[in-house]
């Protein structure tokens, strides 16, 4: 028996805080198996159709085409994700067949149909598994609800009636009540329990996600502190499945293009300073010149006024 967290697509809220993988998986996890319970009821449907028809019961033929025709729907909503609904339709499918089955009966209630009672339990763990767990009591009471109405208000055959006389009453009221009760009451508490574990589960799973998101978030500051420090050879370190990857790439990229605009910076101050003492050398050459050209012109001068011997 499959145990599901309900969810159902027609009344799901848009701020669900799933991500949309883990609901794109849930949802195909309901529509296997919805669809698994409805190929065995589907299977049994077929077979009360194939016996209606060698019979020729009228009766039996509409209760399989009724039973066929809520399949149907079942499969309709399944595929549109309304798995609430499909899942109602299924119960409703097993417990119409039921109640058809003994009410349809010519002689009236007889013994022979009183096992058809503990079928009834099948709704019950249809509704568990796939509706929410508390939603087993209510079919619970509605199948006891016909059990009794049916015994106490449906024709008997003289074998029932001197059964219901007789000290084996208990065997014929009380165990199918209460194997309503029993399965119920036990359903739900080991539906419970699992849910509360799959919980358990979930938040440990959102704990480590959360915990491998802070360390990413560590990690991605202590590079940008120390690229801002000076190291200009830190990068970030991120496995691709970490949600902080494409963040750290984007980090990544920032750096490489940071240490390109400081080498060009570098290159430039170095040309820069290159530039500089070029011209201080052009400097001092030109003024040397001028102070060479200087002296010669004094010298010269100096020669020309001073007489021969």
């Amino acid at each position: 028996m499959a145990v599901l967290p309900l969810r159902d697509q027609s009344a799901s809220s848009p701020s669900t805080s799933k991500r949309p993988r883990i609901v794109m998986a849930e949802n195909s996890q309901y529509k296997q198996v919805l669809s698994t319970i409805l190929a065995v009821i589907l299977v049994f449907q077929m077979i009360n159709l194939i016996e209606a028809l060698l019979s020729q019961s009228n009766m039996d033929l509409v209760t399989a085409a009724i039973g066929l025709g809520i399949c149907g729907l079942a499969i309709l909503f399944n595929s549109l994700n309304m798995f609430m609904v499909a899942s109602i339709l299924l119960i409703s499918v097993v417990d119409l067949g039921c109640g058809l089955m003994l009410l349809t009966t010519p002689m009236g209630l007889d013994v022979a149909n009183l096992p058809v009672f503990d079928v009834l339990i099948v709704s019950e763990l249809i509704a568990v598994s796939l509706l929410p767990a508390g939603s087993v009591f209510i079919v619970a009471a509605c199948n006891i609800t016909f059990i009794v109405a049916d015994l106490l208000l449906q024709p008997h055959t003289p074998e029932l009636h001197m059964l219901l006389n007789s000290t084996m009453v208990y065997n014929t009221v009380v165990q199918p009540v209460l194997l309503q009760i029993v399965v119920a009451a036990v359903t739900y508490i080991w539906v419970r329990s699992a849910l509360k574990a799959l919980a358990r589960a979930d938040r440990a799973e959102e704990i480590a996600e959360l915990r491998r998101r802070e360390r990413g978030i560590e990690h991605l500051s202590e590079v940008l502190t120390r690229a801002a420090n000076g190291d200009r050879m830190m990068h970030a370190e991120l496995r691709q499945s970490n949600v902080l990857w494409r963040l750290g790439n984007t980090l990544n990229l920032l750096l490489v293009r940071l240490r390109k605009a400081l080498q060009s910076e570098q290159e430039n101050k170095r040309l820069r300073g290159e530039i500089v003492r070029l011209n201080m050398a052009l400097f001092e050459e030109r003024r040397t010149n001028r102070l060479r050209t200087w002296q010669t012109r004094q010298q010269n001068q100096h020669e020309r006024e001073t007489p021969p011997d």
